[in-house]
């Protein structure tokens, strides 16, 4: 505003004292140009700067008219150029929000279209070939991942963990360990592709490989440590389980053996490294390890597993055993155990006392039948046949309610 005031103050008195100085300063301007015609060129002062003014201000004009038709011209092609740029990117957002959210045919669509244009055509390529995978389409699938391969150099890992998760969905788990492991080669160390790795070797059961991957998922993949240690036991219980089922004694024992301190200390690794010594016929070496197991904590069914086992010294495992019925107190599990023990002691006595109380806590076939045994073998056939029916009709409780015949009834349809 104060400039606007200023300039207008100027005008004004330049208007006014302008004229009176034209009248009392006329003066005049001689221009010449030497030479062989050495002619001059001679103008009021006035004229001459009023014409130098207006000179300026037609050239200033003309530079200002050009420069906004060059600044349209170039804004039409911008926005002509442009005006594309953003459709592609409009199609290509509204394509990824479809692809989010699963609605896999109008991602494609979409995501195909501003591919040409887009700024980024390696997401359109990636994110189309998964959508075109999730309707079936597997050879377009892997034509767009050839597209997407095609837009750089630097695409190749993107490309090859779009093309594993494919091939993970679709169960080829040899392949895509094989697509996985060309792509390590380029980021070894990637949390995604070691991830993918991870699944694709638990999936195809591949312990031994998946094992070789543990120390590298704990360093780069950003598991939880929860995730990492459960996945840890599961890599180990697995490896002891093959070994056992394969009566693998030696393989066994090697797979024990290259576990680490902390993990030989787990109990669930533990128990199950005794019971796959007592399937491969190892009974004294899974002995002392159930002795350890239960010297530190109660466990019922590794109690009954123990009197199952052939130890070096019977007489230590019954001592060891009484020690717990004090320590623990009575339990159905842990007096059969007793029996079965009495009995490898050759305590008949003993053994019949503790599988009594046994069936007090608990009616078991499997007890009934170890003390039917017993009295079958002390001659005592009528008890061992009661225990024997007993042990029978608890092993199949669930009979259905049939009418049944009375002794005197004769048997109606039976052959001559």
């Amino acid at each position: 505003m104060k400039k606007l005031l200023f300039t207008a103050l100027v005008l004004l008195l330049l208007g006014a004292f302008l004229p009176e100085a034209i009248n009392n300063y006329p003066g005049y301007l001689v221009i010449g140009i030497g030479g062989e015609l050495n002619k001059g060129y001679e103008m009021n002062l006035w004229f001459a700067a009023f014409t130098l003014v207006a000179v300026l201000i037609i050239l200033f004009f003309v530079v200002w008219l050009a420069r906004s038709l060059f600044r349209g011209i170039r804004g039409s092609v911008d926005r002509l150029r442009f005006g594309r740029q953003r459709v592609a990117r409009r199609r290509l957002t509204s394509g990824l929000v479809e692809f989010m959210e699963g609605n896999w045919s109008r991602a494609r669509r979409q995501l195909l279209k501003s591919a040409p244009r887009s700024e980024a055509p390696l997401i359109n390529y990636l994110a189309a070939a998964r959508s075109a995978f999730e309707l079936g389409f597997r050879e377009e699938a892997n034509e767009l991942l050839a597209k997407a391969e095609a837009c750089g150099e630097d695409t190749r890992l993107a490309v090859a963990l779009s093309q594993a998760r494919m091939q993970l969905l679709d169960k080829h788990y040899e392949q895509c360990i094989a697509s996985l492991e060309r792509a390590k080669q380029l980021e070894p160390k990637h949390p995604a592709l070691l991830q993918l790795l991870k699944q694709a070797y638990y999936l195809l059961g591949d312990w031994s490989n998946l094992r070789a991957l543990l120390p590298e998922l704990e360093k780069h993949a950003n598991m939880p440590d929860g995730e990492l240690q459960q996945l840890e036991l599961e890599v180990y219980q697995h490896q002891l389980t093959e070994a056992a089922n394969r009566n693998d004694l030696d393989k066994l024992h090697n797979a024990w053996q290259s576990l680490s301190g902390r993990w030989q200390r787990n109990e669930a690794l533990r128990s199950l490294y005794a019971r796959q010594l007592h399937r491969t016929g190892e009974d004294t070496e899974a002995e002392k390890h159930l002795r350890w197991l239960l010297n530190r904590a109660w466990n019922p069914e590794l109690a009954e597993l123990y009197g199952c086992l052939i130890g070096a010294d019977p007489s230590a495992q019954i001592s060891a055993a009484e020690g717990w019925l004090k320590e623990y107190g009575e339990s159905a599990n842990l007096l059969t155990c007793l029996g079965r023990l009495s009995m490898r002691n050759e305590l008949w006595g003993k053994a019949q006392q503790y599988f009594e109380k046994s069936l007090l806590l608990r009616q078991d076939p499997v007890t009934s039948a170890e003390l039917a045994r017993l009295f079958q073998s002390l001659g005592e056939k009528e008890k061992a046949a009661k225990l024997y029916k007993e042990g029978l009709m608890q092993a199949v409780s669930d009979l259905p309610q049939l009418p049944m015949p009375s002794q005197d009834t004769p048997l109606l349809g039976a052959h001559a």
